[in-house]
């Protein structure tokens, strides 16, 4: 009883559900884990059930930390019969356990998102298959979704619809010889190859079954097809699978989870208990009521109604700007009013903004009026890869003896130009005494014999060199002929580099971070060149050199 002691009505019927499956809907701020943690801990003490008997699933490592640390305060001395842990996790247990079944090693290793990148660009050249025309990434995000829906290379390829699926197809049966050669297993294959050992054994999928009486999930909404099917799998023959989850709050759509489980669980468990949890101990009541009227326009949702016992709270204001400009100076201002009134600190006070190319403008009102910031879990817009990418051409544009915005750009995007051969290069202009781009200058063809040097690269990396050398001596032409909006454009085009990033994960987000760097270069367009060219770089470099606030 001392279990049932804090939590409200709702919460305590889901606690104190009898057997069976079990959907419980809750909101945020509604208590969620509690209940989950809460309810082993009552299958324990007050059911009686063995802790060996109980698997509870989560989504992450940290809420898997998370509700053993609160087990720990409620049963401590269960702890280590409970399995808790990720889908992952778990299922890497399994197989290392009864993988053998189908033919994985128990010592297998597990590749991360750099080393599947890296297998499937040796798969390409080894196809014959330019990773150029084919990214990596794109194929490596075919695959995933492929495995999400438990195909194997053959099954992939029957269901081939287009040429690039015919092209994954056969990335994907050479990228899983290779996988399987080193005894390597990718995260995708961790689920997959759990559900279809447990299709092809049924006896070691009873004796999972047979063990586990209880199974608990946590947020359910965020599941994909894979993950939904290990549940049915692992909770079908006692059919008590308890689910907590709120669709409202489905936002792993990219990482292929499916919203589709949590709507579709009453129609593959039509006896299933559903629970609702609305009570919000998070927020104020003018908060949910804007949250409800936002969310109440979805489609594929089941309806709640949140209520908090909490204080109405400040009405939400919404303002509209005309520009970016006037949007970042209104904050500035109400952040100014508010610390002038000594209704708040500057460290009271966050911004909160959407995509990361928004910073921008924000950073920039900040700097202006001399307002310390610090931004937060995040990169300041200035020191961006890509935005660091596209001002290294500028630089290097503005003054060719740059050599570290040469080094940065000279293979970017990718043209063979390695490490060992900017190596080479940089030893050969301190050698000379000049700088990396004069060193370039020297080795053209026109120049050889005067130069009376050897060829020192292959016939490829030569001709590389040579492409980007002239590249930017046509781009350091017309920098003294176009305005610098139309000379970033040039260097986009010319480099290749919107091709480049949206071949990328997230690629839309850096596309359109460059795209925010080429308004900033709007507000020199006006300026004859060079000038714009140079004010805008001293503008850049006085912005990034900001530091952030201790």
């Amino acid at each position: 009883m001392d279990i049932l002691a804090n939590l409200n009505p709702p919460q305590r019927e889901a606690v104190e559900a009898p057997d069976g499956p079990l959907l419980i809907l809750a909101g945020p701020g509604s208590g969620k884990t509690r209940v989950i943690t809460y309810r082993i801990a009552y299958l324990i003490k007050v059911r009686g059930v063995r802790p060996y008997r109980i698997m509870a699933v989560t989504f992450t490592n940290k809420a898997a930390r998370e509700m053993t640390a609160r087990l720990g305060q409620l049963v401590s001395y269960a702890l280590p019969e409970l399995t808790i842990g990720t889908f992952h996790a778990i299922c890497a247990r399994i197989l290392r356990r009864d993988g053998r079944a189908i033919g994985i090693e128990p010592r297998f290793v597990i590749y991360d998102d750099e080393d599947q990148t890296s297998l499937i660009k040796r798969s390409l050249q080894a196809l014959n298959l330019d990773p150029k025309q084919y990214a990596p990434s794109s194929v490596a995000s075919a695959i995933s979704a492929a495995k999400t829906q438990t195909l194997t290379p053959a099954e992939y390829a029957q269901r081939s619809r287009s040429y690039f699926d015919e092209i994954v197809g056969r990335v994907y049966e050479h990228y899983q010889k290779q996988l399987e050669a080193s005894s390597a297993l990718d995260f995708d294959d961790l689920l997959m190859k759990t559900v279809h050992l447990f299709r092809q054994h049924t006896e070691i999928l009873d004796k999972y079954q047979s063990r586990y009486l209880h199974l608990l999930v946590d947020e359910f909404q965020d599941t994909n097809t894979v993950q939904y099917e290990l549940i049915k799998q692992l909770g079908g023959k006692y059919r008590n699978i308890c689910v907590v989850g709120d669709p409202d709050q489905s936002i792993y759509s990219w990482r292929y989870a499916d919203v589709r489980n949590i709507l579709s669980f009453e129609r593959d468990f039509p006896d299933a208990r559903v629970i609702l949890l609305e009570q919000n101990y998070r927020s104020t009541q003018k908060i949910l009521e804007i949250a409800s009227h936002v969310i109440s326009t979805n489609k594929q949702r089941k309806p709640t109604k949140l209520w908090t016992q909490n204080e109405p709270g400040e009405p939400v204001s919404v303002v509209e700007s005309y520009t970016e400009q006037d949007e970042a100076q209104f904050v500035v201002n109400e952040i100014d009013r508010l610390v002038e009134k000594g209704e708040a600190t500057l460290a009271d006070c966050a911004v909160l903004y959407r995509t990361n190319a928004q910073s921008r403008a924000i950073e920039e009102a900040f700097v202006r009026y001399g307002m310390p910031y610090k931004l937060v879990a995040g990169t300041r817009f200035y020191e961006r890869r890509e935005v660091k990418d596209v001002v290294a051409y500028l630089r290097l544009i503005q003054n060719s003896n740059d050599n570290i915005s040469l080094l940065r750009v000279i293979n970017v995007p990718q043209r063979g130009i390695g490490d060992t051969t900017q190596a080479r290069l940089t030893a050969m202009a301190r050698s000379a005494g000049v700088s990396i781009f004069e060193t370039l200058r020297l080795m053209m063809p026109s120049r050889e014999k005067e130069a009376k040097a050897q060829p020192l690269f292959t016939p490829h990396v030569s001709k590389m060199l040579e492409s980007f050398f002239k590249m930017i001596e046509e781009l350091i032409a017309k920098a003294a002929e176009v305005n610098l909006v139309d000379l970033l454009d040039l260097v986009i085009a010319h480099a290749g580099y919107k091709q480049y990033l949206l071949a990328e994960p997230q690629g839309d987000e850096r596309w359109e971070t460059v795209m925010e760097l080429r308004t900033v270069a709007e507000e020199h367009r006006d300026l004859p060149p060079p000038e714009g060219l140079s004010a805008f770089l001293e503008g850049v470099a006085l912005v990034s050199d900001v530091d952030s606030l201790d």
